[in-house]
């Protein structure tokens, strides 16, 4: 080993950093904590081995991104030109300047960007032709893919004795295919990240053999399920022990204490049945435990205190009864020999899964070697391919390997956290053998590996980070100095993650060496930046994220109308504050304090989903924003009339995309317009209206002539563009549109100008890279672009906004990585994780493969099976673990205050959460609870809880001094909407006397000008001028009968019930106090009272009608109809059927089933009344209103009509009123149905009957 120079005294590097610097001589993994100066340290290294007489290109030096390539290389030239200047030896001197002209030519570069130039140079030694095109764009490769699989798929389903269309069934839904196309991409994806992806996909189904048919032996088992089940139920009866010690021996708790203490017992025999490996004796425990002991509360007499720690030693058992659930759930469904023979079933279906993935794995790849095209993925394949080879079982290093090996001293890899297996083993070729002494060099941090999505591997990281801390052939040298923030940030961030993060969960422990220390001490003395904690009080239960209301609900008044809005305005309110009362934070350029300024706040948010309502909302408060990606490029005006109109280019028969052109500012039609247009063909499509429009020759009304003109020329122009696009490449269709319509000059002119240029320069641009693509033509462009929106891959908006602007950066937390900010705010912590890869049938894992669930085809019946339990568990872990690493980006990014920013129902629902973890004994928090947690703000709060600071606030104080004391500040503040309403309208109204205070000194005066003052005066007298038709503006044209049937509830005096138009609760429409329940909602247990009513209906509207009905006919329809699914079976079992039969023998019955030749039943009608006659003060208005409804039956005779009408209301509950009660409710309903059907027939309706199914009754209204 080299030996290390020693460090000067004036040398700005620390000992650790001076060592990565220069130790050399064996592997070298560099662990470097956030703002440890890592780049730098880099850099400096690179320096000093060219200062030594190493060539810059014996150097590789591989890192994450393009962008930091570049960067490094803008470092390094830098770092030469400084040594140069410096440099006395001539020979050094001579060295250093040689180094410049080969920078350029230097492989400091991404690994990708390696791998092609190791393809191009070493193409022939596995007979590759080197002409070739690099698949760049996930959009086109996604196509390509859909593509090949539906040629696949039809082929399969033409096979014969095969189980695809029984995987179809299986991973796909009544509607589509997309369950299974979705997997068989998955597991390409996911195969293409190891060496070996072709046996990986092959080699599926061997995770689904037991050996010795036991299951308790199983690798799958013993590695995955018993350590989730004993952790699970060690932190059950954790909980319950905590739940007995807040008894404190009160001797009114005592049952309580008892009923715990069963609980434990029972927790402790499931955890010992499983420590033996006795799974039938565990099965058999956990299965007898569906009823656990009464919960028993103290007597009334008992004081407040107690009542109260009672109800907490609940909600601890609650929890606790929760996880003990949560294991039978997960793992005793059903008994242990069960489980074996399901997993034999599904391993059939694994196995076909595998052989139809192989297929297309295969035609995937010949599909893109017949058309010469490359992607990522292939790169480094290829480049494997290239620096090995197999021979005798063995592999080894091929000659562009021994080359590599040769020229390069040292490899460098940065970010190498972020590798994954295929990339190490490329990595393994280009450095030295094991024989060797190491000459790599990595550096990175895996406590910020936040990239899984990438098939980011960071147990590659793990393994060597723990190995070299003991092992000769490494060396680990760990950079844990934070130059970047203040203590207030580090030593909060240690706080959480001492408790948050280890092995178990964030697949690192946190200890000594991976905690963050004070490098900066140049700030001064301050207690204004301990970390603030914000959590807005929705009222509401905690739900899934659907925050999906647009904006315009919001108004001057500030209201808080979701919880996503309730914390934006808690920001903006907190933003403010700092900004208007000049809030000092300190400059390291300047080193002094200064009042801050928007610039120097960030918003780091989750997703980029919020986005669009942050901007609006600081907007309207006056917050300057910089948001460079709001992900809304194609919801933009000038995108969407672009998009509309080259989809009618294509096929102008396309009603929509046709109707926003013509609207747009292109052609600049308005809806009156629009409706002469659609009069000349009300049949066809609009595009043959517009023909028809266009071609007529007859017009003699003055505007339809205007109007026939402005479309001729509008359809010269079409009928150009799509001649045009057969022909030109697609960026020049688009910039002669912009040319004919000057679209790209009048968007300049409206607000946002500027963007909404850019937005359309970018059109452009992307259409010109769409050509590079396999895919031509107009048609496969708009199909390429839907597909974009379609999976989410919105195009960025051009970024209008300067580096230097004033104005509060956002951004997601991802992109945020590697960047500092003062003050930084953790946005929408209380966004649930994202859990959606283990919520489907099958999970995949790197080791494991495929865990399916069993899945009946033929019954459609769900079963769990072990390794898809397993894995679920396997993969949340690590959805978990980083998320954690996530959660430890965002806190770092801050370098002096950092907010914290939830929400949840109320105080006391946040710190019910939070408090489960009170009585925990050790520093790290139990796994089970980690993992239990649903969001960022969970995690935080379950760690702030258990510090003094919070002491107040929990009925268990921390048993762990570490913790309670822990030396570090913050604070947890809550806020309702009242409250920042409050303070909201105060920075309003501040601003409002500002700015009267400014019209009254003058100060806002400007020169009049006299057509201005005419021009506005004239528009205020339209403005204010009274609208002839205001009332008719606020009724409906359709009624249904249900809501307007109030209108006949006094029949007698020969006028109905108007509605008074002119009441605002009463306006526009008439309607019922309650919205049908949707369909799609299933998740009641049993029918309502109204549905069965509905399904009685059916019921009668279905049943075949005869003089000698008996009940098992009745019964036999009911059942007919369940088979049919248009009742379910418990719906079925709910029908009155002896009522149904009991009304049918009463006199009117019976003269129903005598009448069946005349009878009519479920009869829609609709019935046109005077709205003079349904509104009040519209007397003068001459207006119709349409009722619609469906009558439940009559019977025509000669002389008239007989009407009749089904409820199924429970009425004996009314006793002797039922008659009165039932007419008060359904006469107006009774009378608009005799009304109709009079209007209707032309004849009299002798007689209404109310038919009352409940009691067997009949009410007869005369006339």
């Amino acid at each position: 080993m080299t030996t290390i120079p020693t460090k000067p005294s004036d040398a700005q590097f620390t000992d650790h950093q001076w060592q990565a610097i220069f130790d050399e001589g064996k592997n070298i993994l560099v662990s470097a904590s956030a703002g440890s100066g890592k780049t730098t340290v880099l850099v400096q290294r690179v320096i000093e081995k060219i200062k030594r007489f190493t060539d810059i290109n014996e150097l590789l030096v591989v890192t994450y991104t393009n962008a930091a390539a570049r960067e490094m290389k803008q470092r390094i030239q830098k770092a030469i030109q400084d040594e140069i200047s410096k440099e006395t030896d001539p020979k050094r001197k001579q060295h250093l300047i040689r180094q410049l002209p080969l920078l350029g030519h230097a492989d400091i570069s991404t690994l990708h960007s390696f791998c092609l130039k190791v393809i191009k140079r070493y193409y022939y030694l596995i007979d590759f032709d080197p002409v070739f095109r690099l698949l760049t764009d996930d959009t086109e490769i996604s196509l390509m893919k859909e593509d090949i699989w539906e040629e696949l798929r039809e082929e399969l389903y033409g096979e014969e004795d095969t189980l695809f269309e029984d995987l179809t069934t299986a991973y796909s839904n009544d509607r589509s295919d997309d369950g299974l196309t979705q997997l068989v991409f998955k597991l390409y994806d996911f195969s293409r990240s190891k060496t070996n992806s072709r046996e990986w996909l092959s080699d599926l189904s061997s995770r689904y053999d037991i050996k010795g048919n036991d299951l308790a032996e199983s690798t799958i088992y013993q590695d995955l399920a018993k350590p989730d089940i004993l952790d699970t139920l060690a932190t059950a009866k954790e909980l319950l022990k905590d739940a007995i010690q807040i008894s404190n021996g009160e001797p009114d708790l005592e049952g309580t204490v008892s009923i715990l203490s069963e609980d434990l017992v029972l927790a402790e025999s499931i955890e010992y049945a499983i420590l033996e490996n006795r799974l039938d004796d565990a099965y058999t425990i956990i299965n007898n435990t569906d009823n656990f002991p009464r919960w028993k509360n103290p007597g009334k007499k008992s004081q407040d205190e107690v009542k109260e720690a009672a109800r907490e030693m609940k909600s601890f058992r609650d929890k606790a009864k929760e996880f003990i659930t949560a294991v039978k759930t997960r793992y005793f469904m059903i008994t242990p020999s069960e489980q074996i023979e399901t997993m034999a079933e599904v391993r059939t279906l694994v196995e076909e899964l595998a052989r139809v993935s192989s297929l297309f794995f295969d035609r995937y790849q010949q599909h893109k070697a017949d058309r010469k095209v490359l992607d990522f993925s292939d790169l480094e394949h290829l480049t494997l391919d290239i620096l090995s080879f197999r021979e005798d079982g063995e592999t080894l290093p091929s000659e562009a390997s021994h080359h590599y090996r040769k020229q390069f001293q040292e490899v460098m890899v940065d970010e190498y956290q972020d590798i994954n297996l295929i990339q190490e083993t490329i990595l393994k070729w280009l450095t030295k053998d094991s024989s060797e002494s190491g000459n790599q060099f990595m550096v990175g941090d895996v406590k910020q590996s936040i990239y899984s999505f990438r098939l980011a591997d960071p147990s590659l990281f793990i393994e060597k980070y723990e190995r070299y801390d003991t092992s000769e052939d490494g060396d680990r040298i760990i950079l844990a100095e934070n130059f970047r923030s203040r203590n207030d940030v580090l030593s909060f961030t240690n706080f959480i993650f001492e408790q948050l993060m280890d092995k178990k969960v964030g697949e690192l422990t946190y200890d000594q060496s991976a905690k963050l220390v004070n490098g900066f001490t140049g700030f001064p003395d301050s207690q204004a930046f301990s970390t603030s904690v914000l959590i807005y009080e929705t009222n509401e239960e905690e739900s899934d994220d659907s925050d999906d209301l647009s904006l315009e609900d919001v108004d001057v008044t500030f209201q808080m109308n979701t919880k996503t809005k309730g914390e934006i305005y808690m920001v903006a309110h907190k933003i403010l504050d700092m900004v208007r009362n000049g809030y000092q934070i300190y400059d390291k350029k300047m080193k002094a304090d200064r009042p801050i300024q928007f610039k120097d706040i960030v918003l780091l948010t989750p997703t980029k989903k919020n986005n669009i309502d942050i901007q609006d909302i600081f907007k309207q408060l006056k917050i300057p924003t910089a948001v460079n990606d709001t992900q809304n490029y194609f919801q933009t005006t000038e995108i969407a009339i672009m998009m509309s109109l080259l989809k009618i280019i294509d096929n102008p028969k396309q009603d929509i995309p046709l109707a926003a052109v013509l609207r747009s500012p292109i052609v600049g039609l308005n809806e009156v317009e629009m409706a002469r247009i659609r009069l000349e063909d009300k049949q066809g499509s609009y595009f043959d209206a517009l023909q028809a429009f266009v071609t007529r020759n007859d017009w003699e009304d003055q505007r339809n002539i205007t109007l026939q003109a402005k479309l001729q020329d509008f359809m010269v122009y079409l009928d150009n563009w799509r001649t045009q696009s057969k022909r030109k490449p697609l960026i020049e269709l688009i910039w002669l549109i912009y040319e004919d319509t000057g679209f790209l000059h009048y968007v300049g002119g409206m607000s946002s100008g500027r963007q909404r240029k850019a937005n359309l320069h970018a059109l452009y641009e992307r259409a010109a890279s769409y050509e590079k693509t396999s895919f031509k033509g107009l048609f496969q462009f708009i199909r390429f672009i839907e597909k974009m929106q379609k999976k989410d891959k919105d195009l960025a908006e051009p970024s209008a906004v300067s580096d230097g602007e004033d104005a509060v950066r956002v951004m997601t937390i991802h992109a945020s990585k590697g960047l500092e900010f003062p003050v930084v705010f953790v946005m929408d912590m209380s966004k649930r994780f994202n859990l959606n890869d283990i919520k489907g049938s099958t999970v995949l894992d790197e080791e494991y493969g495929v865990g399916s669930e069993f899945i009946d085809v033929v019954n459609r019946i769900k079963t769990p099976t072990l390794p898809e339990t397993v894995l679920k568990m396997q993969k949340k872990n690590r959805i978990l673990s980083e998320q954690m690493r996530v959660l430890y980006v965002a806190l770092t990014r801050a370098e002096q205050k950092l907010y914290l920013i939830g929400s949840y129902k109320n105080k006391e629902a946040a710190l019910s959460k939070w408090d489960k973890v009170s009585g925990h004994s050790k520093a790290v928090l139990p796994a089970t609870l980690r993992l239990d947690a649903q969001h960022f703000m969970d995690w935080i709060g379950r760690c702030l809880i258990r510090h003094q600071i919070l002491d107040s606030e929990t009925g268990i104080q921390s048993t762990n001094p570490h913790i309670r004391d822990y030396d570090t500040q913050f604070s947890v503040d809550f806020f309702t909407s009242s409250e920042l309403e409050d303070h909201l309208l105060s920075y309003q109204n501040d601003e409002a006397e500002d700015w009267f205070e400014s019209l009254k000194d003058g100060k806002l005066k400007a020169p009049g000008d006299a057509d201005v003052v005419e021009a506005v005066s004239d528009a205020l007298k339209l403005m204010t001028e009274a609208y002839p038709y205001q009332l008719a503006s606020q009724t409906t044209s359709y009624q249904s009968v249900s809501e307007i049937k109030r209108l006949f509830e006094e029949p007698d005096d020969g006028q109905m019930v108007k509605i008074d138009v002119t009441n605002p609760r009463l306006s526009h429409r008439y309607v019922e106090d309650e919205l049908d329940r949707p369909k799609f909602i299933s998740d009641v247990s049993k029918p309502s009272g109204a549905d069965i009513g509905k399904a009685t209906h059916l019921v009668l509207q279905a049943l075949t009608l005869s003089e000698h009905l008996t009940q098992d006919e009745i019964q036999e329809e009911v059942q007919s109809l369940v088979t049919k699914q248009v009742i379910t079976e418990e719906m079925g079992k709910r029908i009155p059927i002896e009522k149904l039969m009991q009304f049918f023998q009463t006199p009117f019955g019976r003269y129903i089933l005598s009448q069946v030749s005349r009878i009519k039943r479920e009869v829609p009608f609709s019935l046109l009344l005077e709205a003079r006659d349904i509104f009040q003060d519209m007397q003068s208005v001459d207006d119709h209103v349409l009722i619609h409804g469906i009558i439940d039956g009559y019977i025509e005779t000669e002389e008239g009509i007989i009407l009749f009408d089904y409820k199924t209301d429970n009425v004996q509950r009314f006793g002797e009123q039922a008659h009165e009660e039932m007419l008060k409710k359904y006469k107006g309903q009774l009378m608009l149905y005799k009304k109709a059907l009079e209007s209707i027939l032309q004849k009299p309706v002798l007689e209404t009957n109310l038919v009352l199914l409940d009691i067997g009754e009949t009410i007869t209204i005369e006339g």
